[in-house]
């Protein structure tokens, strides 16, 4: 248990101070906060940048810990602060909460996240890498955060951490904000949307088994909401160029969240978009951005993958046909296929081409969609009822100006819902959208057209406490009592057997083939067999083919 405790805290010592680069040196918990999840993109940043050289090894990662070893020295008073402590505080709890005795490794984790984990950890890249895997061509950024912590400090243990710093990052920030809207009486717009959101993520995303890439794109994409929110009620509305280097790491770790991209441009006037591409800081940004393409196309052939008009044909290593199979396969799968009783023999395409797949899918995933958000959207209701119609005062308030812009935001969550519902509406692949929808209408319900008494504190904090409480208590259970065996606290990373794998040569480029899902070892590793593929060498970088 200390070894968690431990970690957790360096893990926070490390990477909040990364983010200071992008803002001021502010010391309280929501600017430390912001800190934390900007060093996290950074870090992310500087680790796809060097694997494109070398790779991710132990040596490299510790290496990495210069630049916040620098940080700290220069802003001693900052990281000596009893608001830093606070701060390492209540991350930690959070940290430690989610990950004790975690059983991190669902199918798509041993499937192809911490395979890709290992390679990243002992290869730099790999050109088609994805003929090896398909999977590994629409990876998260996150496995890139996830591999620098296989330093000298953690050791592989360390990349189970990644995605609970996220979660705490934003949890963090959210209750701190809260926490000082209802210690002042104030109970706007921004309040309601991040009450409600704090609500969701007690009631469903307390469980770290079930992150995976999801949950913390998710956490990110409500943070680039409350973001926007605050920006509303500034005279001029600046661009903001943080929020456009939060939106690219959002596509970069989903790319089924790409619309995120899109709002930091809607609310500019059409005088000032023009000032965004020449503002510097926005270069690191679109940089970022560019390289995660770059990557792209080295590792698959595809700019976006696998979207069959952004790959490159000419390409060697571009396997166009798997491309296409790829693609169909994915949106029929996210359409229930599984489940479709399929008596006319018609192929995937035909089966997610108009409409078809509506009655198998509402069958499945509608239900479970339901099953998820009618409790939390009835208990919105009970809320904001309760607050309407005994804490309202009849006098109404004066025009706020960001009203507008709320109910615009409030349409663009319908319209990019209505898009994922058409084109891969599986939950965990966009329900940010729709909580969202949720949580800005009824903040909009809660804090507009009258005043809120201030005798709504006690009512409001009494929610905030029980839920907290729920969050807490789910993940004590799972401690006190957990799914299966643990030797530790930590989760430990699964190692395959040699008895499990063979050993496949290609010429000078070595892989491992396996019975089981791979999971960290023997990078690289897969488990679909495929005897047509042959490699090369260019410049002293590994090149895979589909012969």
């Amino acid at each position: 248990m200390f070894e968690l405790i431990l970690f957790s805290i360096l893990t926070l010592i490390i990477v909040t101070p990364c983010g200071s680069i992008f803002f001021k040196q502010n010391n309280n918990i929501v600017s430390l906060s912001n800190n934390l999840i900007y060093g996290i993109i950074l870090i992310s940043f500087i680790t796809l940048v060097i694997n494109f050289f070398f790779p991710l090894n132990t040596l490299v990662n510790t290496l990495i810990l210069i630049l916040p070893l620098s940080i700290i020295l220069k802003n001693l008073k900052t990281y000596l602060s009893s608001n830093f402590l606070k701060f390492l505080f209540f991350n930690s709890i959070i940290i430690f909460l989610l990950v004790a005795k975690s059983n991190v490794y669902r199918p798509d984790a041993i499937l192809y996240h911490l395979p890709y984990t290992g390679i990243l950890n002992n290869e730099k890249i790999i050109f088609g890498l994805s003929n090896l895997h398909f999977r590994f061509a629409h990876i998260s950024i996150i496995q890139y955060f996830a591999s620098f912590f296989n330093n000298f400090l953690f050791n592989i243990q360390g990349i189970v951490f990644s995605l609970a710093i996220i979660s705490s990052a934003i949890i963090v920030n959210f209750l701190a904000q809260v926490f000082f809207y209802l210690k002042n009486k104030i109970f706007n717009f921004h309040f309601f949307f991040l009450f409600f959101i704090l609500i969701f993520i007690a009631y469903k995303m307390n469980r770290y088994s079930e992150y995976g890439n999801d949950a913390p794109t998710h956490f990110l994409f409500f943070f680039l909401i409350s973001e926007l929110i605050q920006s509303f009620n500034k005279k001029d509305n600046p661009f903001n160029s943080n929020h456009l280097l939060l939106s690219v790491f959002i596509v970069l770790n989903k790319i089924t969240m790409a619309f995120a991209i899109f709002l930091p441009f809607i609310f500019q006037k059409k005088k000032d978009l023009f000032k965004i591409f020449i503002i510097p800081k926005n270069y690191f940004a679109l940089i970022f951005l560019t390289l995660w393409i770059i990557k792209n196309i080295i590792v698959s052939g595809c700019m976006i993958y696998p979207v069959n008009k952004l790959c490159f044909k000419s390409l060697e290593w571009t396997n166009i046909s798997e491309v296409k199979a790829v693609s169909q396969e994915n949106e029929a799968w996210t359409k229930s296929w599984p489940d479709y009783k399929n008596i006319n023999q018609i192929s995937q395409s035909e089966y997610s081409a108009n409409f078809n797949w509506v009655n198998t899918w509402s069958k499945t995933h509608l239900k479970k969609i339901i099953k998820i958000l009618a409790p939390y959207f009835f208990l919105l209701i009970l809320i904001s009822l309760i607050i309407n119609f005994k804490y309202k005062k009849k006098e109404k308030p004066q025009f706020n100006n960001s009203k507008k812009k709320i109910l615009i935001l409030i349409f663009l969550m319908i319209v990019f819902s209505i898009i994922w519902f058409l084109k891969v509406p599986v939950f965990r692949y966009g329900y940010s959208y729709f909580v969202s929808f949720l949580a800005l209408s009824f903040a909009y319900i809660c804090s507009f057209n009258k005043y809120i008494k201030n005798s709504v504190y006690k009512f409001l904090n009494f929610f905030l406490i029980f839920f907290i409480v729920i969050f807490v208590l789910k993940n004590m259970h799972r401690i006190l009592k957990p799914e299966s065996v643990f030797k530790s606290y930590i989760p430990q990373i699964n190692f395959l057997n040699n008895t499990d794998v063979n050993k496949i040569k290609l010429g000078n480029f070595t892989y491992y083939e396996s019975s089981k899902m791979c999971g960290y070892s023997f990078s690289p590793c897969t488990h679909y067999k495929n005897k047509k593929l042959k490699s090369k060498r260019y410049y002293g970088y590994k090149v895979i083919i589909n012969d």
